[in-house]
């Protein structure tokens, strides 16, 4: 039998009736345990999902405090994870006065067992619609608006969560007030989990006050902010991202691959293999190496799976005319030591072509300056990047490692960001973003240690260096 439980947050429900399991009489077959959460305003003295839980015992119910310090998302936290722990492979949550069916529990299940979805929101039926509220409506429409959902109503009374799918989020990282659940939601979304809306016509809707509207309209915000990437995420997993823009450090080097004579390349962390791809497009005779394969890679390249924190692969042997190293340096501990062993690699006249993020550039001035250092989940200050380098800086890494810099160019700041992953719009954004990017362009040519966000670097061995 599937392992479920019923979180009811909060019931509004008189103190004699929470001790009530009469009413779940029909549902006790069905979930290994309900809880009732209670607010109050005095401070735990243990845990919070331990503090003076009451077992009923004709029923599997436990009511517990919501304690003012840790909210009504920093209890369903702790009730989450304890039955995630516990194994319990279906969560239900009630947030309102709604009774719950044996037949919509059944439908709920049902759905989450046979793998149709690993979230459910429930709503009342249609014709029930306008029972939703003004304030439910508008909060609903905005979210929509600024996630790119079609989620009906966001303040659904009743919502379910798989075990597995709670499992590809962090609802840890969630807020602890209202906006718990609709940033689960927004992590379930972003982990590529299906979120299933179904109606009811049984149910009625959840009373949506205004602080609860703010505090959904904020965890959309935080999450819109997280998807462009200016803040950490344990859920928008750190991904290398080919840079379409005409401007960008992977456009730069595709024209640099596209005009090099045919020879030898060797592309060191290659990520997806899309650099790879187009060098070898140009006739190019291509080795690529990363520690994670790409999911799909042409015959014409020749991967070599190794972790480059040790070294070259003991198995490349040959000679290259040119070594790439895009976007790769910063996710190693000891750049420097890779790059001195790249000169034995290289052919009499071969170069080193590297791209970095720049940390001089103002948006990580600007954080350092006002204390908010943290890592991105992308960009200069990506949660992956082990480290980080300056103009100066790595012109002196690159010296000490036998380099001379043949050649420096830069890549302005990629406002294009503020669209991945929008909602489509009736209008769109082009006109704004061109005007952004010809001004830092313009910004990055009279300061480009303060307005560069990328570095690339055409390195060529010193003369008296050693290629044996």
């Amino acid at each position: 039998m599937t392992k479920a439980a019923l979180i009811i947050v909060p019931p509004k429900l008189p103190a004699k009736e929470s001790n009530d399991a009469s009413k779940f009489d029909g549902l006790q077959g069905h979930l290994s345990k309900i809880y009732y959460c209670e607010p109050t305003t005095t401070l735990p003295t243990t845990d919070a999902i331990e503090c003076s839980p009451q077992e009923v015992k004709t029923s599997p119910v436990e009511r517990i405090q919501i304690q003012s310090k840790i909210g009504v998302g920093g209890t369903q936290k702790l009730i989450f994870k304890t039955l995630i722990e516990d194994g319990t492979e279906v969560i239900l949550v009630m947030t309102s006065e709604n009774d719950l069916s044996l037949d919509l529990l059944d439908q709920i299940l049902g759905l989450i067992i046979n793998n149709k979805t690993d979230a459910i929101l429930v709503s009342p039926i249609n014709k029930k619609l306008l029972s939703f509220g003004v304030l439910s409506r508008i909060s609903s429409r905005f979210n929509n608006f600024l996630s790119g959902s079609l989620f009906l109503n966001w303040h659904s009374p009743i919502c379910a969560y798989s075990k597995r799918g709670l499992e590809l989020t962090n609802f840890l990282q969630s807020p602890n007030g209202q906006g718990f659940n609709t940033d689960l939601l927004l992590q379930l979304k972003s982990a590529g989990v299906q979120v299933l809306e179904i109606q009811d016509e049984n149910l009625t809707a959840r009373v949506v006050k205004i602080s609860d509207a703010f505090a959904s309209l904020a965890a959309v915000l935080r999450h819109r902010v997280r998807v462009m990437g200016f803040a950490p995420s344990y859920v928008i997993k750190p991904s290398y991202r080919f840079k379409f823009n005409a401007y960008s450090s992977h456009s730069q080097i595709s024209k640099i691959l596209k005009n090099l004579p045919l020879g030898k390349i060797l592309d060191l962390g290659c990520a997806d293999g899309q650099l790879s791809e187009i060098a070898s497009s140009h006739g190019h005779k291509v080795t690529a190496v990363d520690m994670i394969a790409p999911e799909s890679l042409s015959q014409n390249v020749n991967f070599i799976q190794h972790n480059l924190e040790n070294g070259l692969p003991n198995s490349l042997t040959e000679k290259f005319d040119l070594v790439l190293c895009a976007d790769i340096l910063e996710h190693l501990r000891n750049p420097d030591v890779l790059l001195s062993k790249i000169i034995s690699s290289l052919t009499a006249d071969g170069v080193v072509l590297v791209s970095i993020p720049n940390f001089g550039h103002w948006y990580p001035r600007a954080r350092v300056l006002l204390g908010k250092f943290d890592y991105d989940a992308r960009g200069i200050l990506d949660q992956s990047h082990l480290r980080f380098f300056s103009r100066k800086s790595f012109l002196r890494i690159a010296s000490l490692a036998g380099f001379d810099t043949k050649q420096v160019s830069l890549t302005g700041t990629p406002f294009e960001v503020m669209l991945r992953e929008a909602p489509q719009r009736r209008f769109n954004w082009n006109s704004l973003l061109y005007i952004l990017s010809k001004t830092d362009r313009a910004l990055c040519k009279i300061r480009p240690n303060l307005f560069a966000y990328q570095f690339i670097f055409e390195l060529k061995p010193r003369v008296s260096e050693s290629r044996q």
